[in-house]
């Protein structure tokens, strides 16, 4: 059995070995969306798309096999390099609602009727010990919000998850496991914004 000391010691270092990572390789992943089937019935308002917060998380190994729903709780660290990538995302997420057609038309540059606030979270768990995959988490809070009035109509929560490698070395590892995490999050967040029946004109 491994002495207790040295237990900790390479628990420590794994730590910092994670978190180190998760500053350099995410901070050159755009999602990038995929293939999409367009919804029969759009909803009838013009929509613009904002993307007001993104941020990347390392949680603490193992967390998301915890009975804990609140992954935030088990933060070790944030980044913040997604910032610098903002308009790109903000970019890709409005083109996946466009192809999607949840709107009957969306614009990034002229009045709207509506505009959807949205604020993305990625929670990243290492495993433990390199014995278990890297797990990605995306959460996606959404806010749709009359364009005039500036009043909230309503507000929606998607998650998505996948599964990654048990090592992870690079923006590369990272981009398919954040992709699908994130592509996964909007489908759940996009199926409830488009079957809210308070959105359906009469």
């Amino acid at each position: 059995m491994q002495p207790r000391a040295t237990l900790c010691s390479t628990m420590r270092m794994w730590f910092f070995l994670s978190i180190t990572m998760s500053t350099v390789s995410c901070s050159s992943v755009v999602y990038q969306p995929t293939p999409v089937v367009p919804t029969k019935y759009p909803l009838p308002f013009s929509v613009k798309v904002k993307l007001a917060q993104i941020d990347s998380y390392m949680v603490e190994p193992g967390s998301t096999m915890l009975a804990d729903p609140a992954i935030e709780n088990h933060v070790t660290r944030t980044s913040s390099s997604l910032d610098d990538a903002k308009k790109q995302w903000e970019k890709s997420i409005a083109d996946y609602v466009a192809a999607r057609k949840t709107f009957s038309y969306l614009s990034m540059d002229s009045q709207t009727d509506l505009d959807m606030t949205l604020r993305l979270n990625i929670y990243i768990d290492p495993g433990v010990l390199f014995q278990f995959n890297h797990v990605y988490i995306a959460k996606v809070d959404a806010k749709v919000i009359d364009s005039t009035s500036q009043a909230v109509l309503s507000s929606y929560q998607g998650f998505g998850k996948s599964i990654g490698e048990v090592s992870r070395g690079g923006a590369e590892d990272d981009r398919a496991p954040v992709n699908q995490a994130v592509q996964a999050s909007l489908d759940n967040l996009l199926s409830k914004v488009e079957n809210d029946s308070r959105l359906r004109r009469p």
